[in-house]
């Protein structure tokens, strides 16, 4: 069985957020064919091994108290986490670390960054491994746009950048989440095309089954209003959305009560909400499905941001219909008015109130976004479209090399 080691800035287990939910889905069903190692940065003390599963391990590797005081300082100076930055500046500073990284890439056959934050602790010991690139966003891209101008933003900018342009270029493969960023990725590193595949975003369809009896939708009433979700990380996107809900969408449908979970709700705790609209802060797996359960509409206004949504997919497969911008659907291959409703956000009380008065539309895109998600965006077909284009790859490396 041929080993992956894989580096990343963040734990990722037990999954909550996107990015999270994403690599631990990806690598727990590799590992159905490969050894995997995950190694990342953790906030302990002492360097922690997590078994995941058969053949799927967790290495948290601590932050020294410097990484740390700059996670705090510059994430305050700048408006945003910075978390994924500073670990790129200190990353190969870090000797714990450093030395965890050349152990596993030396018994190690192939090197992932999910993320190319930690590209600069790895790059002078995996020259003869084979070198993948696993593609969130266009980071230098998401990065421009979330920081804005200013002498040190564009500074910023300009490392990740390069940092990122240097890790597109060294892969052997890269392994983008939509069509859009396919295109936009090799456009400003100018790569051959054929070593860029889409991989998209997925989600586990059968933990939503509970909300299913006898293979019917249950919906239960725990609010007198027609309830609305929105659920995200406080990755400044979501939080960005999160504040639209509070001014410019609540406020025009008071009859309507607006739910918006997950740590987003930190990016929005001190806004002033009217009364219809409620803040759950982080919530369990379960805890979602309940709210799932519950709900009568997710909506998705998201006005910036790069790859795809995963809470897209987590809406629709517990039968919610949704409501989305463009930007919030970017990635995804759904049919406006088949599988999703999309516009923007002037339109989405119209459309909110559009789809709960229409017994048949809602009843036809809660089934529709089912279907789909199924067919199309299962994490274990995603995974097995990733191994088979890994194996080519590897296939055609070991060719070379005899």
């Amino acid at each position: 069985m041929k080993k992956i080691v894989v580096f990343n800035d963040f734990p990722i287990f037990p999954p909550r957020f996107g990015g999270q939910v994403r690599i631990y889905n990806i690598y727990k069903n590799l590992s159905k064919k490969y050894n995997v190692t995950y190694i990342c940065f953790g906030e302990s003390k002492a360097v922690e091994e997590t078994q995941i599963c058969d053949n799927f391990m967790e290495v948290r590797v601590p932050k020294s108290l410097f990484h740390k005081n700059v996670n705090a300082v510059a994430g305050k100076l700048l408006g945003v986490s910075v978390d994924d930055i500073a670990a790129m500046f200190l990353c190969r500073h870090n000797r714990k670390i450093d030395s965890v990284a050349k152990d596993y890439i030396e018994i190690s056959d192939i090197v992932i960054l999910s993320h190319p934050y930690m590209f600069p602790l790895v790059r002078n010991y995996a020259k003869d491994k084979l070198f993948i690139y696993e593609a969130h966003n266009v980071e230098s891209s998401l990065k421009k746009s979330l920081l804005g101008k200013g002498f040190l933003k564009d500074y910023i900018c300009s490392k990740v950048e390069k940092v990122e342009s240097e890790l597109s270029i060294r892969s052997d493969l890269l392994f983008v989440t939509s069509e859009e960023d396919r295109s936009s990725i090799k456009k400003i590193y100018r790569l051959d095309e054929n070593k860029v595949h889409v991989s998209p975003n997925g989600v586990d369809t059968d933990t939503f089954d509970s909300i299913y009896e006898k293979g019917q939708l249950v919906k239960e009433r725990i609010v007198d209003q027609p309830l609305v979700i929105f659920l995200g990380s406080g990755h400044p996107p979501n939080v960005q959305a999160a504040k639209i809900i509070i001014k410019e969408i609540a406020p025009k449908m008071k009859d309507v009560y607006f739910l918006i979970c997950g740590s987003v709700c930190w990016g929005v705790r001190d806004e002033s909400r009217g009364k219809n609209v409620g803040l759950t802060f982080e919530v369990t797996e379960d805890e979602k499905l309940e709210l799932y359960r519950v709900s009568d509409i997710a909506i998705n206004p998201m006005v910036s941001g790069s790859g795809t949504n995963i809470k897209m997919l987590d809406y629709m497969s517990a039968s919610l219909p949704v409501i989305s911008t463009p930007v919030g659907a970017r990635g995804l291959n759904l049919v406006n008015y088949e599988h999703v409703l999309v516009c923007e956000i002037p339109e989405m009380p119209e459309k909110i109130r559009e789809i709960l008065l229409n017994k048949e539309l809602y009843a036809s895109i809660s089934a529709s976004g089912r279907r789909v998600v199924e067919g199309e965006y299962n994490w274990r077909i995603i995974a097995l479209n990733m191994c088979r284009t890994l194996d080519k790859v590897v296939d055609k490396k070991l060719t070379s090399v005899l």
